[in-house]
């Protein structure tokens, strides 16, 4: 038979628009495809028209000592960028808007920005933060779309500041570089130093040895000088004593010489009475001179040796004072023994005179009274000559009173003063001692000191070389670092990603359309199932593959109108381009032949509940068929009958062809052995019928 002449279509043909209804059947997966990607076709490609507004509060900090503004930047960079359709707008006109679905996101930057941005090297570094909101009621997929726009805002902006901060921390170890190389030779010259330390210490060590030694000498003298002030103590208070007798000596001397000076007067005036008595006082004078000159002289000498003696004590005393620092440095002992020794020798001098004197008198006078014994007429010259010894002894007594006098008296003073200096010393001899003592074994734990100091300072040189080594070699590494822009660059951004794919998308309608195609062909079989009769014919078959076949005249040219017409519009409309275009047409007529021959099946064996089973397996594999969301992402239940569902292979075999352009073999197998299998079991549901004769004619008013 001729197929556009069948039984089927003669039915057809009769029934009022039935023809134009199949076309527009033919025509449902196209609008399921075409109509609907292409208002998404290149929806990511838009994003920048979505509306999202910006809230700029940041105030200009100084960062690194630059005063910077980073809200104004970040702000500039993304309206230039028009990445989004960034809008400049306050901060209550932002909370409406969002709250209104004018904007899909705002961005806030708060005022402390920048100020907290240049914390991030500081001891309490606080993160900068940029507020985000959405309002994912207004539209879910726009909430993902500026969620992911505001995370590549926050990996700019990251790596924006980390790019600032990297070059500071390269500027600060290049910088620490030569403070390396500085510090290694400091540390050289450290272990130099302590090397010389070490030599100086041991010398030190030498000196102190010397001094122990010294120290332990200096207890046993001062032991010794200690008995010397005892002696010389004692020689002192004996010293007093004399110059007390030598001062009352003195003066008895003084006042003798002038008692005798009285008495010789008298016997000058008797002189000139009478030369016998003259004569006879002349015998008595030379007896009675002769005697005088005899004991002054003896009284003289014996001023002179006291004062000798007393000047050989002083000079022992002068030298155990000045042995003793603390004796030597007191100011009012060494004058008291200036003056001493001065009016000691003043003594000395006049007593020296004063026997001189005596003496030279005395042979005068015997050489004069030798004369006066020779002849009577040499009475003037006696007499002149007694006047002459009597003015002498006066000078004698008056030198004797005035210098000799005061002299031992301050002789006594000064040698009272020297005893109680000495009582003094004395006194404070065992202070000294233990102070001796103390200086020894300070020497000795000064020694163990060194001992240590020695060994600490070796170790303080190890030390010191292992510091410039270690120095030396942090330079040797921090050599390696440079800060050069594009080290900076590497640093803020230290993984280069290098994105590969397989298989290239050009945009979200492409990504789609293997998904849509295949609902839309699935939609189209259970549309023209749900429209079109396939129990009733014109009349009665034969068996049933022939019953099947008159359907088939009508069905096939609708399966495969769907299938050509919604692939070839998709090219033509929405501009789609695959890796295999013959293949895709291929695909799509096999896919659309296999939901065909499934839902006709359902439709054939049971009817309008048939088509409401199909229905149902639709919704099913909406989710089920992994066309918009990986598989991996649904519960339990679709992961089990995902392999189950036609769907599955139609929406894989779709993309192989349009995007990845590998095999469908396995797709086309399984969608091809569906398609079989339901067309075999619906010839044999028609025989079944047939035989039970569960088929129906059309009305002679509709099937004319």
């Amino acid at each position: 038979m001729k197929f556009w002449k069948s039984t089927e279509w003669q039915r057809v043909r009769k029934i009022r628009g039935l023809p134009l209804l199949l076309i527009g059947i033919a025509l449902i997966p196209s609008l399921y495809a075409v109509i609907f990607l292409s208002s998404l076709w290149d929806a990511y490609g838009n994003v920048n028209k979505l509306p999202v507004a910006i809230v700029n509060q940041d105030r200009a900090a100084k960062i690194n000592g630059k005063t910077q503004h980073l809200g104004n930047n970040l702000t500039k960079n993304l309206v230039d960028g028009k990445q989004l359709k960034i809008i400049k707008t306050t901060k209550s006109q932002a909370a409406s808007g969002l709250k209104s679905g004018k904007y899909y996101m705002t961005i806030t930057i708060p005022s402390d920005f920048t100020e907290n941005s240049g914390t991030l090297l500081s001891s309490n570094p606080v993160q900068p933060e940029i507020k985000i909101a959405h309002n994912t009621g207004q539209g879910f997929i726009a909430e993902k779309m500026t969620t992911s726009a505001a995370e590549k805002l926050q990996t700019k902006v990251s790596q924006s500041l980390q790019k600032v901060y990297s070059q500071t921390l390269i500027t600060a170890a290049t910088a620490s570089k030569d403070g390396f190389n500085t510090g290694s030779e400091g540390a050289i010259q450290l272990s130099s130093g302590i090397s010389q330390l070490q030599d100086g210490t041991k010398q030190l060590q030498t000196g102190t040895t010397a001094l122990q030694s010294g120290s332990a000498q200096l207890v046993t003298g001062l032991s010794q000088y200690t008995s010397g002030v005892s002696s010389a103590n004692s020689g002192s208070a004996q010293l007093v004593a004399g110059a007390q007798q030598l001062a009352t000596q003195l003066q008895k001397v003084s006042d003798e010489i002038n008692a005798k000076q009285q008495a010789k007067a008298s016997d000058l005036a008797k002189l000139d009475v009478g030369l016998t008595e003259l004569t006879q006082g002349l015998g008595k004078l030379s007896g009675s001179g002769s005697g005088s000159n005899s004991e002054n002289d003896q009284n003289a000498k014996g001023l002179i040796d006291g004062l000798s003696g007393s000047k050989t004590d002083l000079e022992t005393l002068e030298k155990l004072v000045n042995s003793d620092p603390q004796l030597k440095s007191n100011t009012d002992i060494q004058n008291t023994l200036t003056d001493l020794g001065k009016n000691l020798g003043k003594s000395s001098t006049a007593a020296i005179n004063l026997q001189s004197s005596i003496t030279a008198q005395m042979e005068t006078l015997n050489s004069k009274l030798s004369d006066l014994k020779s002849g009577a007429g040499a009475v003037e010259q006696a007499q002149q000559a007694i006047k002459t010894l009597n003015a002498s002894l006066t000078e004698v007594s008056n030198g004797i009173a005035t210098q000799a006098v005061p002299g031992a008296q301050q002789l006594a003073q000064g040698a009272s003063q020297l005893n109680a200096g000495l009582s003094q010393l004395n006194a404070n001899s065992g202070t000294l001692n233990q102070g001796a003592s103390q200086l020894n074994s300070g020497t000795t734990q000064l020694l163990e000191g060194e001992n240590q100091a020695i060994v600490a300072l070796g170790q303080a040189n190890t030390g010191a070389q292992t510091l410039s080594q270690k120095l030396a070699d942090g330079a040797v590494k921090l050599s390696s670092i440079h800060n050069q822009k594009s080290n900076v660059t590497a640093l803020s951004k230290p993984v280069k990603k290098d994105n590969s794919d397989l298989s290239k998308v050009a945009n979200n309608g492409t990504g789609m359309a293997p998904y849509m195609m295949s609902v839309g062909l699935f939609v189209g079989m259970v549309a023209f199932s749900a429209i079109f009769d396939f129990m009733t014919v014109g009349k009665k078959p034969k068996n049933g593959f022939l019953w099947w076949a008159d359907k088939q005249t009508v069905n096939a040219p609708v399966w495969i109108a769907q299938a050509l017409l919604m692939t070839a519009l998709l090219f033509i409309v929405d501009g789609m381009q695959t890796q295999k275009p013959v293949m895709t047409f291929i695909v799509a007529l096999v896919a659309s032949f296999a939901f065909n021959q499934f839902v006709i099946l359902f439709n054939v064996a049971f009817g309008k509940l048939g088509s409401g089973i199909m229905l149902i397996l639709m919704v099913l594999q909406l989710s089920a068929s992994a066309g918009t969301y990986p598989i991996e992402l649904s519960n339990g239940f679709f992961n089990a009958v995902h392999p189950w569902m036609p769907m599955t292979y139609s929406v894989h075999a779709l993309r192989e062809t349009i995007s990845i352009g590998g095999s469908v073999a396995l797709d086309l197998t399984v969608l091809l052995s569906l398609g079989i299998v339901s067309m075999i079991l619906t010839w044999g549901v028609y025989e079944v019928k047939l035989r039970h004769n569960q088929l129906s004619f059309p009305q002679s008013s509709t099937a004319e």
